[in-house]
């Protein structure tokens, strides 16, 4: 494999691969880098959707997909699809957010294969929680292994947001009252294969804290802010311009994304699979 990195942060190119036809060794060494990396962009992919399934389950078993139904006969695909006639309906994954981190074990990675894109716009930036919680000071980060992250799906998907998704027809997402469930996750968590610490922090999914110095709604509120701030600013992103055929990896214990808004007009489709991960620990 050649692997180029992005930036001087999170991201790196893959070229000279078919993900089609791997080998044990480079299954292996797809795995680290994208540990490793936080992202990997492979371009000119072109995988069904039973293709990429088979795909997925060479980096570890589904992760279920809570709240939006699979395509029929793939029940562990999604598409991820905004047509050129709903300019007005909420993008799809356009807030900061780390995938399903309300769930007791959200998913280790995410897989998502570009179909069609937009010829200008619908680009996706990810954030390095790692670097996040690197460049915080001592005080802090001995202060912020107290924290707990108190995670839910209310503000996505809970019945009252129904008609937000109803305005993307291509794709069926089902609210309910179980997204008002909450699950507790630390805030500092530590990497399961690199050892690296990060704040395991999202501002669409993190409801609540619990811990040192929090002793009021004020507290909670402004640590809240402070934290979507820090974690999101820009010396901590990488930004992908997608192009067809495109298949783009990222680890969600490490990393949070939002898909930008800015296609007024233009469709855009992609297929997306997920990776079953492990009970988040510091």
């Amino acid at each position: 494999m050649n692997i180029d990195p992005l930036t001087g942060v999170l991201g790196a190119q893959i070229n000279d691969v078919n993900l089609n036809d791997l080998n044990q060794h480079q299954i292996n060494e797809l795995y680290h880098e994208i540990c490793v990396h936080q992202v990997v962009v492979i371009p000119d992919q072109s995988l069904s959707p039973e293709e990429q399934t088979r795909f997925s389950h060479l980096l570890g078993p589904y992760s279920p997909v809570p709240f939006v139904e699979p395509i029929p006969g793939y029940p562990e695909v999604i598409k991820v699809i905004k047509k050129e006639s709903e300019s007005k309906a909420f993008n799809f994954g356009g807030v900061w957010h780390s995938d399903f981190s309300f769930l007791e074990s959200p998913p280790a990675f995410t897989i998502l294969h570009a179909l069609e894109v937009p010829t200008i716009g619908g680009d996706t930036v990810w954030t390095s929680n790692c670097a996040a919680y690197e460049a915080l000071d001592d005080e802090s980060k001995d202060r912020f292994e107290t924290i707990t992250c108190v995670h839910s799906a209310s503000a996505s998907y809970s019945p009252k947001q129904q008609s937000v998704h109803s305005g993307l027809s291509g794709m069926d997402i089902r609210t309910s009252t179980e997204a008002e469930e909450t699950r507790e996750h630390p805030l500092v968590c530590k990497h399961p294969t690199t050892g690296d610490k990060s704040l395991f922090f999202n501002g669409t999914y993190v409801r609540g804290l619990k811990g040192d110095g929090i002793n009021s709604p004020e507290d909670e509120l402004n640590l809240l802010i402070w934290l979507h701030n820090w974690t999101t600013h820009v010396r901590f992103t990488f930004r992908h311009r997608w192009s067809n055929g495109d298949v783009v990896i990222w680890d969600n214990r490490s990393t949070q994304h939002v898909a930008i808004n800015d296609y007024s007009g233009q469709h855009r489709e992609l297929n997306r699979t997920t990776v079953a991960g492990k009970i988040p620990s510091s």
